[in-house]
């Protein structure tokens, strides 16, 4: 890992410094006139004698070894006043599996998906330290849960995933199996079909993206999805494992990406498990091209090839024997990022300072014992009290270095992890535009300030709530930065034929469920929340109140996004968004009178976010560590302390540089 310095100039302004320091001391040693004493003539056989080579040697061997020292002390020193550091990635360290459920939600498995559902409900609050996660696919596949311990987060989501299965089910039985056109559909009851068509939709568009080209249910693809879903996959060995939940009955258009097989292999290359479940036959697979028993056993060599094993669900199987087989596997000890955090790095310096302390110490004492103790007969008060206060200061100096005292101060490296950040994003049409910082588009902004944010608030845990039609929360608060990194990576503008209007009165529920379940964590903790958007509402809606959840929330910031001249938005392979009044390029202008209202609202701050870079931001990331310093210290964690072995190390830069100059100028450094 590359040592950094806080302040790298100091060090070379100083050793340039010592350096002509040292140049001018040599220039005034030949200019300084003889000292008194008798010069004597034909010297020539008195240096030709042993004994005066032998002290000579010795005499040239000592100061060598001397200047060796003052040397190594005076860099040494520079460079631990310039406060070498070091950057870590922190990571937790805990022995336990990685579990996905990577589900089929084709119409073909729906049913044998939806009981199984049911089942690993049950199981979930059996895990013990395991992370699970949960992908779905069809067409394309999402990650609608990353891997995680917080199982009330997982079981909510499997809630959802059931009255998916149930919206499904009765769609089918009511009105897709029943009417051929919704015109058919009777009045009375419509309100039912939009209500069920509303519930699949939030889940069909991400797993239903370009169907109309590639087909449904890609097997192949949604494996490999799940598999390159797992955390640091490439960076260290885990226990991974995989519940492959499909009926293996591709109906692709053209070729797939990824085969079945070719997934399979990339399991095997990753040392990542599958247990493939089969959930039954359907009324879908008797007509499909493939017959039931091939598309089963097909499954059953792919999966059997990644070490893992074949269940077919409809033949007396439960979720229980799958967990008990997968309990069997050994957890590993696993390491995850949770942060990024510098700190001070000085303990090679301190040594190779302690190295030269010792050279000079023990060519004195040399010195002294040879002499002995007639060399300071000669000496002035004065100079015998230099010389003492200057041997005392430079032992002091060396030891406080070692010991590394600290001290309290509001600006050092706090460890915010008493911190639950929530982030809320708009993931509307219009935070694509392109008006942020010239020309980029405003989630990039949103991107770089949520990885500001994150490097502020080391050891935090964070959320991730996005909301356009409607409000997902993609992940639950983990110290896991990469989950959210991840998810945010993967965002795109939304589909422009079912966007319906954005309203920022969508975010309400996921944020207050967000805000609870900060409540409910243990320990003294304080939620902070960010949220981002453009603040327009194109969907006629009025902005309620965000007032009632102010309660719950301690600090944080609303970021607004856009200009008032607005910004285009480039809707990927059709161009920019025209305006059907005019036929113009569609503008998306920033609301700001909806921001400030949540904001006041909720007791936070409003930011407008024009361009990247911001004192502001960094002012409110200020206020909130020293939020949880405070709360740490009332708790009575010990955080916030500043180190101060740089100051000493500045004094005896300065001390050793007196002593090099001595020791140019007049031969010895006392």
């Amino acid at each position: 890992m590359a040592l950094k310095f806080y302040n790298p100039g100091l060090a070379v302004f100083g050793l340039i410094l010592c350096a002509a320091i040292a140049g001018l001391a040599l220039f005034l040693r030949r200019k300084q006139p003889r000292r008194k004493g008798i010069r004597a003539a034909n010297t020539a056989r008195f240096r030709a004698l042993p004994v005066y080579k032998r002290k000579r040697l010795e005499s040239v061997i000592f100061r060598s070894i001397l200047a060796a020292g003052v040397i190594i002390s005076v860099a040494s020193s520079l460079i631990l006043a310039s406060r070498p550091y070091k950057r870590d990635t922190v990571k937790d360290d805990v022995s336990r599996r990685d579990i996905f459920l990577c589900m089929d939600i084709s119409s073909s498995s729906a049913n044998g998906c939806a009981k199984l559902v049911e089942e690993v409900r049950e199981l979930v609050g059996d895990l013990d330290g395991d992370q699970i996660g949960i992908s779905l696919f069809n067409t394309s596949s999402v990650q609608y849960v990353p891997v995680t311990d917080d199982y009330d987060f997982v079981l909510q989501r499997l809630e959802e995933l059931e009255k998916y299965f149930e919206a499904e089910e009765e769609f089918a039985e009511k009105y897709a199996n029943k009417y051929e056109y919704v015109y058919e559909i009777p009045e009375n009851e419509r309100q039912r079909y939009e209500e069920l068509n509303a519930v699949m939709a939030a889940f069909d568009k991400g797993t239903t993206a370009g169907y109309e080209m590639k087909g449904t249910s890609s097997v192949g693809e949604g494996l490999a999805s799940c598999l390159f879903s797992f955390p640091e996959l490439y960076d260290e060995e885990r226990t991974r494992i995989i519940l492959f939940v499909t009926d293996n009955i591709p109906n692709y258009i053209g070729t797939p990406l990824a085969t079945l097989e070719d997934s399979a292999a990339m399991c095997v290359e990753d040392g990542v498990k599958v247990y493939g479940i089969y959930p039954g036959t359907s009324a879908a697979e008797e007509e499909a091209s493939v017959s039931p028993d091939s598309a089963k056993a097909q499954m059953k060599e792919a999966v059997e090839l990644t070490g893992g094993m074949f269940y077919d669900y409809s033949e007396s199987m439960n979720a229980e024997e799958i967990m008990s087989e997968i309990r069997r596997l050994e957890q590993t000890d696993s390491k995850t990022v949770v942060a990024t955090r510098d700190s001070d790095a000085p303990e090679i310096w301190n040594y190779i300072l302690l190295a030269g302390i010792v050279l000079v110490a023990a060519c004195l004492i040399f010195m002294v014992i040879r002499a002995g103790f007639g060399i300071f007969k000669g000496w002035s008060v004065l100079k015998k009290i230099i010389a003492g206060i200057t041997a005392a200061a430079v032992i002091a100096c060396t030891a406080l270095i070692f010991v590394r005292p600290m001290r309290l101060d509001a600006n050092a490296e706090i460890r915010t992890s008493n911190l639950d950040v929530c982030f809320v994003v708009d993931t509307t049409i219009s935070m694509w535009a392109e008006d942020f910082d010239g020309q980029q588009k405003r989630f990039e902004g949103v991107k770089q300030d949520i990885a500001q944010i994150m490097d502020a608030l080391p050891g935090s845990s964070f959320s991730l709530i996005r909301f356009d039609n409607g409000a997902e929360i993609l992940t639950p608060y983990t110290q896991n930065i990469s989950a959210v990194t991840e998810c945010l990576d993967t965002m795109s503008m939304p589909t422009y034929a079912t966007a319906t209007g954005s309203t920022l009165n969508t975010a309400y529920t996921a944020l207050e469920a967000m805000i609870k379940a900060s409540e409910e964590r243990p320990g003294t903790r304080k939620t902070i929340v960010f949220l981002f958007s453009d603040g327009e509402t194109t969907d006629g809606s009025e902005l309620m109140s965000f007032k009632e959840l102010s309660g719950g929330v301690d600090d944080g910031c609303i970021l607004g996004f856009g200009s008032a001249k607005g910004g285009r938005m480039n809707y990927p392979g059709k161009g920019y968004i025209q305006n059907p009044a005019t036929g113009s390029d569609a503008r998306s202008k920033i609301d700001e009178e909806n921001l400030e209202a949540i904001a006041k609202d909720l007791g936070l701050n409003y930011l407008h976010r024009e361009s990247s870079g911001s004192t502001k931001l960094s002012q409110i990331l200020n206020r909130i560590r020293l939020l949880s310093r405070d709360t740490a210290l009332k708790a009575g964690d010990k955080t916030g302390w500043e180190e101060t072995y740089y100051y000493f190390a500045g004094v005896l830069a300065l001390l050793m540089t007196f002593c090099l100059f001595r020791l140019c100028r007049r031969g010895n450094v006392i």
